[in-house]
């Protein structure tokens, strides 16, 4: 009986046991976002159990359960799902989570939840970055973050971009703010000595933008105090991808497109020319009286304007070309539980739209971390590259391509019947010094660059929430520049040279060590403390070499070594070294109440021994309203916190590096070399400060899918580095000295919004930011810097002085100018400020779709209320004015075809004169030529169509994505120029806005593909 019951009994468990393992199945799949990329490391667990999975580095996970069990599924960023088990094959696609506060941000020396920050801190993806086609890092920021004021000053490949972030904060020292690449602050200078007009080089170009996983943006002292004497121009934190656990990943991407100029200046044409000129003569001879005859001017030149046969050259046709630009990037990335790693290279290459200019880089990088033990972790990063810029001469010199494209005389043919070039010196274009097509194809001008930076680091849990790391740095730069002026080049002929070139290069290192302590620690349940304490030391060391010779064989033989006589040859080198100490704590109390205290300690070289140490301290605070009891269960307010912070940071960049001291040059004495005096010393010469009081709001609505933050801000920046002027019974004119106070204040607003989720989701960003900068005291007040503008207290940076253009007089058609100082006469004392390059505001908006496979996304870009000074305008509409009399007229040149709009009779009305041989109407620098900068551009389009996960796979990829992008699509404004970015002094904020003889930004178009393995 007893056998029975026990074989009964354990046939009642096998068929329990078989019929419950009878429904349990083996459920696999793959987790993506909305756009198709997996999501490695997304949690699977079969809800109310502990039976729970990982994805690995592909996106896909495999887990036991039952028919009818529930699995949830979450991940970092995106939306829980809960999805029944219906079968063996189940691939999930996550929303992703409209909570922006919950993301983790860079900050100096860590990390930090975003919804923790007191101070103003802006993020940018770097899937956003990586949708630009663009040379460098910077030029992806535009219209990206609120307060950051991006322009691209020029259309040449790999030319700087300017960035401001909350004003312009100096007039001597640099503007730029600092930039720093997995915490290596990064040199951004321009190291070129190749003079080719106002354009610089751009560092940042050095980088693949391709490498980049996210960038942050500090600009409260709060958030940039930690950088003490590099702060005061705010931060960018630059972080690359690093690797994680998994099977390797190799990711490729690649596009190919074309690029046009975005705008080109319609010109008359030869037949308009000459009518033209003939219709001046006529004009003055009704205003002065004068007898000129019928078709003066072209019987003069021997053309007929209505000869069908006559010459009729597009010179902007002839030196702008539709160019390609390509970009190739391969990476891989994987690893284990211990060690992770990325590597990349890539190549980009974009030919320039004006003829003679082109930027090609390669560039590589690997970094690793790996957990050695349990308390140990190391790491590297290292990036190789090496870029190649073509480049030509433009603003700023006579000899410029486009410069001597502005007016140039239609009627003078690029070659002559023998294959020469044409000199205008035989036509009639006054402006033209040299035939801009020479200049573009036989002038050489290049830089190479070749860049190293990398670290090393290690970390050691020294005990529980305690941490210890130290770094090793090092940024290494070699950049080359040569250059060859032609012997059929005017400018060789002028100078009598028979060719003239030149040798520079530019040797760089500078390494760094960072060592700090890190301590995190919760007490009890409503107390947490978060704190570092280190110590940093910096060093730089700088060579340089130039060498100028001339008289060369032929054009075909470029290299120094051929020429006939070396003319100059120099050797120097610099060098600077900081050391800091620095510490920041933050507390925060029950999720309500958030502190932070940040100090650092800055001793520099290159002050006076009385001042080579400064202190940098700020202090910030926030308040979460949201976790208070009166808006805890609120359906509404997810969020809502209000900081503040003030603090004070400093600027020591753009000035030289032995400024404080007494320096001596090398002189002759009966041909005996003495040392002679050249600078004096300043023993109290020290940083310029600038102190900044923030108050900002941080809201979430509707469970943070729509989210809000608004900040103000003022920026008063004194000691500014300025020269003071000495009695000159002293041998000197002026000893540089703390002179001179500045002030930024101004609004920011940004907006975001997850506006739709599900199967078609719509997310925006909006950003805008209204700045006033005033230059509160000055060494010497209204000091005119040039004969378009001044500095002035009372005034902003960029201010305009010039002669002001009341109006066109409808009875004669003659300019009325204002006479400011009542003498009778219009000349230079009658120059006022007239407005400045300085925008009331400026801003973006972006938005991105997505539906099934396919996402657009577009990024809007606008600046409003700053002036332009078109000096080009002033030569394309010169309206026939002879430079050199009417005995044989010999106007600018051409003139562009808005002179159609010009005065012609009695009772017209417009803003453009009379046609005239004289000068009367026509004045370089006036307010004729001040026009509206404001503009609303299209600056990114991009398109594309992700391939399902299960299609990826039946073709053997991981994930395949096709697009077409855009950039500088559209643009809406009212200047007349080119293109109303552009700035003829890119190095110099002081003269900013003026725009001679620019090369203009590009439109392109390309087709690319990205494909996971």
């Amino acid at each position: 009986m007893r056998q029975k019951i026990l074989f009964s009994f354990l046939t009642i468990i096998f068929t329990t046991v078989t019929s419950l393992f009878a429904q349990q199945i083996i459920v696999s799949g793959t987790i993506s976002d909305n756009g198709g990329a997996v999501i490695p490391g997304a949690n699977v667990l079969v809800k109310g159990t502990s039976n729970g999975v990982a994805t690995d580095f592909d996106g896909n996970y495999s887990i036991s359960a039952n028919q009818g069990d529930i699995l949830v599924i979450s991940s970092v960023g995106f939306v829980s799902q809960e999805i029944t088990v219906t079968g063996s094959s189940l691939n999930i696609t996550l929303q992703e989570d409209a909570n922006i506060l919950e993301e983790v941000v860079v900050v100096g020396y860590g990390t930090q939840s975003r919804r923790d920050l007191t101070g103003a801190v802006s993020s940018i993806k770097g899937e956003d970055i990586a949708r630009q086609p663009v040379a460098s890092v910077d030029n992806a920021l535009q219209g990206q973050a609120a307060g950051v004021l991006v322009t691209t000053p020029s259309g040449t490949p790999g030319a700087g971009i300017n960035i401001q972030i909350r004003g312009t904060t100096s007039i001597s020292a640099g503007n730029e703010p600092l930039y720093v690449i997995d915490g290596i602050p990064m040199i951004p200078e321009d190291l070129s000595g190749l003079f080719t007009g106002g354009q610089k080089t751009n560092s940042l170009a050095d980088i693949n933008p391709g490498d980049i996983q996210s960038i942050e943006v500090l600009k409260d002292a709060s958030a940039t105090a930690i950088y003490g004497s590099r702060g005061a121009n705010g931060v960018v934190l630059i972080t690359t991808k690093r690797g994680g656990s998994g099977r390797s990943k190799i990711d490729f991407n690649t596009y190919y497109g074309f690029q046009n100029v975005t705008n080109v200046i319609q010109m008359q044409s030869s037949k308009q020319f000459l009518e033209l000129m003939d219709e001046a003569a006529a004009q003055d001879n009704r205003d002065f009286g004068t007898d000129y005859p019928e078709n003066y001017v072209s019987s003069i030149w021997g053309y007929d304007p209505n000869d069908p046969d006559l010459q009729n050259t597009d010179w902007y046709g002839e030196i702008f070309r539709t160019a390609p630009i390509q970009n190739y990037d391969l990476s891989i990335s994987g690893g284990n539980e211990k060690t992770n790693y990325f590597t990349s290279i890539a190549y980009f290459d974009q030919e320039g739209v004006q003829l003679g200019t082109g930027f090609d880089r390669i560039s590589g990088r690997m970094n690793i971390d790996s957990q050695v033990s349990d308390r140990i972790k190391v790491g590297s990063g290292v990036m190789v590259s090496r870029t190649n810029q073509d480049r030509t001469i433009n603003d700023n010199s006579l000899y410029g391509v486009v410069i001597n494209t502005l007016a140039a005389d239609p009627l003078m043919p690029v070659y002559e019947s023998d294959g020469s070039y044409a000199d205008p010196f035989s036509y009639f274009g006054w402006w033209m010094l040299d035939n801009p097509v020479l200049v573009a194809n036989e002038y050489f001008r290049q830089t190479k660059t070749s860049r190293v930076l990398g670290n090393i680091y290690a970390e050691l849990d020294i005990a529980k929430g305690l941490k210890f790391k130290t770094t090793w740095s090092a940024d290494y730069t070699n950049l080359v520049d040569e250059s060859y002026t032609p012997i059929i080049s005017r400018e060789s002929r002028n100078a009598g040279a028979n060719g003239l070139g030149t040798y520079g290069s530019t040797e760089d290192l500078t390494w760094l060590t960072e060592n700090y302590f890190s301590y995190d620690k919760v007490f009890g349940q409503k107390h947490t403390i978060n704190a570092i304490l280190g110590a940093s030391y910096q060093a730089s060391d700088r060579d340089f070499s130039d060498i100028s010779a001339q008289g060369f064989p032929n054009d075909q033989f470029t290299k120094l070594s051929v020429a006939a006589k070396v003319t100059a040859a120099t050797t120097s080198g610099t060098e600077w070294g900081l050391a800091s100490y620095y510490f920041r704590g933050n507390y925060n109390y029950d999720d309500r109440f958030l502190l932070t205290f940040t100090g650092r300690a800055d001793g520099s070289s290159r002050f006076g021994s009385n001042n080579q140490f400064g202190f940098f301290p700020s202090g910030s605070a926030a308040w979460r309203l949201s976790n208070e009891d009166f808006l805890k269960n609120s359906n509404t307010v997810s969020d809502l916190k209000i900081r503040a912070s003030y603090g004070i940071t400093g600027n020591q960049e753009g000035i030289s590096n032995f400024a404080s001291r007494g320096l001596y040059g090398v002189g002759a004495y009966r041909q005996t070399p003495v040392l002679v005096p050249t600078q004096l010393s300043n023993s109290n010469l020290s940083w310029e400060n600038t102190k900044q009081f923030d108050v900002g709001i941080d809201v979430g609505l509707f469970n943070n899918r729509l989210s809000f933050t608004a900040d103000y801000f003022v920026k008063n920046t004194d000691d500014l580095l300025l020269s003071r002027n000495i009695p000159g019974i002293s041998g000197f004119s002026g000893v540089l000295d703390n002179i001179g106070e500045i002030e930024n204040r101004g609004f920011e607003f940004s907006l975001r919004g997850a506006i739709l989720t599900g199967e078609f989701t719509w997310s925006t960003n909006f950003n805008i930011s209204f700045i006033e900068n005033e230059v509160k005291k000055l060494v010497v007040d209204e000091e005119i810097l040039n004969d378009s503008h001044i500095l002035a207290e009372g005034q902003p940076i960029g201010t305009f002085f010039l002669i002001d253009q009341k109006g066109v007089d409808p009875a004669t058609g003659n300019i009325i100018w204002d006479d400011f100082n009542n003498d009778g006469t219009i000349n230079s004392g009658d120059r006022q400020i007239v407005g400045n390059a300085q925008p009331d505001f400026f801003g973006g908006w972006t938005n991105s779709f997505s539906y099934k496979g396919f996402d657009l996304n577009f990024l809007f870009q606008f600046t409003v209320g700053n002036e332009i000074f078109n000096h080009s305008r002033a030569f394309y509409e010169n309206l026939g004015w002879s430079r050199i009399g009417t005995g044989f007229p010999l106007p600018d040149g051409n003139n562009y075809t808005g002179v159609n709009k010009r005065w012609k009779n009695p009772g017209d009305r417009t803003d453009i004169p009379r046609a005239s041989l004289e000068s009367d109407n026509w004045r370089e620098y006036s307010t004729r030529w001040l026009e509206d900068g404001s503009y609303l551009r299209l600056k990114n389009l991009d398109l594309g169509y992700n391939l399902s996960s299960n299609a990826s796979e039946q073709i053997g990829l991981r994930s395949l994505r096709i697009y077409i992008q855009a950039q500088n699509l559209w643009t809406l404004t009212d200047y007349t120029g080119f293109d109303p970015e552009v700035s003829q002094n890119a190095r110099n904020p002081l003269v900013a806005g003026a725009d001679f003889g620019t090369l203009p930004q590009t439109k392109s178009f390309s087709l690319g593909v990205k494909i996971g393995l």
